[in-house]
């Protein structure tokens, strides 16, 4: 839905037919769905208090738009009123598919009347965005579904460029659950379709504003780290002129992630205390965690250890209420290292045994690795030898029974020699874990000539 609100001077260009075609269409289908902007338009017409600058009118012109405006009334209402029960029975409609398989909800989608509706595909939207980060294949599959439903939605309904606004939102979330899966190609394609579609609707620049904020994470994992920050550079422009502040720190939260890869970890905390300024706890509180989050990683990346401890009991308290599980296992990941940092070695083991058990028992084998690592550089800073030998033998089996790349297998067969020679530096494990968190987007990363080439 669109949130945006009209400023008083394009009310009054549009009562003073100062519009072009294709601007005053813009606004009359704002119109239909924003209560607001419609009120504010119904006080400047005859009759209300002048404005402190009113432009020139014809009075025929003013009548007749008004007269529009009555008659259409109650088809604004009954507009709003659908979309709001489409809203309404939303979550129903998806319980009801959830359980079948994915071409059969595809074949209710196109058969079934009940099924092709905005709020349907709204909702369909947002259950995908939550899923990306955390199952992004299930995001897919919920996407695939939403392109079928935007295919089957009546543009004479919902208005002109409607349905091509429905693709657009679809293939920028697509692109990004391709960014998450790895699949870089694949994620350049959606992008690319999503800026077609945009040129062919109703050119909301909400919806600029999306691409743009989505695409740049995929910048930030080519290491393309200032077309990263430019892109989402226009994406904060555009979320501050149309007045959405929490859209705002939304992307500001990724320009920060987008700086912190870069290393300049002031200029990321600087976005991420902002973040928290605007982003609107109420209209979704894990970001406001996930922010709060990110800040902590900064300041420890910063070798600033202390105030990254004081921030974590606030965010353990918010991801409680409202984290997933992996955010939580984040947090712990973090407060593990933070811990490290300050020299409090049990409670630091504590976190890091705790966060491999989970990995390895639910067979997660590159979080499982890159625990482990934490673990050992752990063990090498307080001489502990032969635990860091037995650790290096315990996780290399774990790795060989999951389809893992034979380039991460590879990184891990020199980290386990290493040990076993007690020639394991923390320089090697800093450089198998740095590639191996590259690998797991980039199965054609080669372990040693990567990580001379860094």
């Amino acid at each position: 839905m669109n949130d945006r609100h009209l400023d008083r001077t394009a009310l009054e260009r549009y009562l003073g037919d100062m519009l072009s075609d294709r601007e005053s269409r813009d606004l009359q289908r704002h119109l239909f769905i924003c209560p607001d902007c419609e009120e504010r338009l119904l006080a400047l017409l005859p009759g209300a208090p002048p404005s402190p600058h009113p432009l020139p009118r014809n009075d025929d012109h003013r009548g007749l738009i008004r007269r529009l405006l009555d008659d259409h009334r109650s088809e604004i209402g009954a507009h709003r009123g659908r979309l709001a029960a489409e809203r309404t029975t939303a979550f129903a409609l998806w319980r009801e598919i959830e359980p079948l398989g994915h071409e059969r909800r595809r074949t209710l989608v196109w058969e079934d009347a009940r099924f092709q509706s905005w709020g349907f595909h709204e909702f369909l939207l947002d259950h995908a965005r939550l899923e990306a980060l955390e199952a992004p294949q299930r995001a897919e599959d919920l996407l695939r579904l939403a392109l079928d439903v935007a295919e089957r939605l009546d543009g004479e309904e919902y208005g002109p460029g409607s349905v091509e606004a429905a693709k657009v939102r679809t293939w920028a979330y697509l692109g990004n659950a391709f960014r998450v899966l790895g699949d870089f190609r694949q994620a350049e394609s959606a992008f690319q379709t999503a800026e077609l579609f945009l040129s062919r609707s109703w050119l909301d620049p909400l919806d600029e504003a999306l691409i743009l904020e989505l695409k740049a994470p995929l910048r930030r994992a080519q290491g393309r780290f200032d077309e990263a920050l430019d892109l989402l550079a226009d994406a904060i422009a555009i979320y501050r002129e149309v007045n959405e502040p929490h859209l705002q720190g939304r992307a500001l939260m990724t320009r920060g992630l987008a700086l912190q890869y870069k290393g300049d970890h002031e200029a990321a905390a600087d976005c991420f205390r902002t973040s928290l300024y605007l982003l609107d706890g109420l209209r979704e509180p894990r970001l406001v965690g996930m922010s709060q989050f990110n800040l902590i990683g900064c300041l420890q990346d910063a070798g600033r250890s202390g105030e990254a401890a004081a921030l974590i009991p606030e965010a353990r308290r918010i991801m409680e209420q409202v984290g997933t599980r992996s955010d939580q296992r984040r947090l712990r990941w973090t407060e593990g290292k933070v811990a490290a940092s300050l020299g409090r070695y049990d409670e630091a083991e504590d976190a890091f045994r705790e966060l491999r058990r989970v990995f390895v028992e639910e067979g997660i084998a590159f979080e499982a690795a890159l625990v482990s690592l934490e673990l050992a550089t752990l063990y090498m800073r307080q001489r502990r030898i032969e635990e860091t030998k037995r650790l290096a033998a315990e996780i290399l089996p774990i790795f060989q029974s999951r389809e893992v790349y034979r380039e991460a297998l590879a990184a891990l067969i020199v980290f386990q020699q290493a040990a076993e020679m007690e020639q394991l530096t923390v320089g090697l494990v800093e450089e198998v874990a740095a590639f191996l968190q590259q690998a797991r987007g980039n199965p054609q990363l080669r372990f040693r000539e990567e990580s001379t080439a860094g």
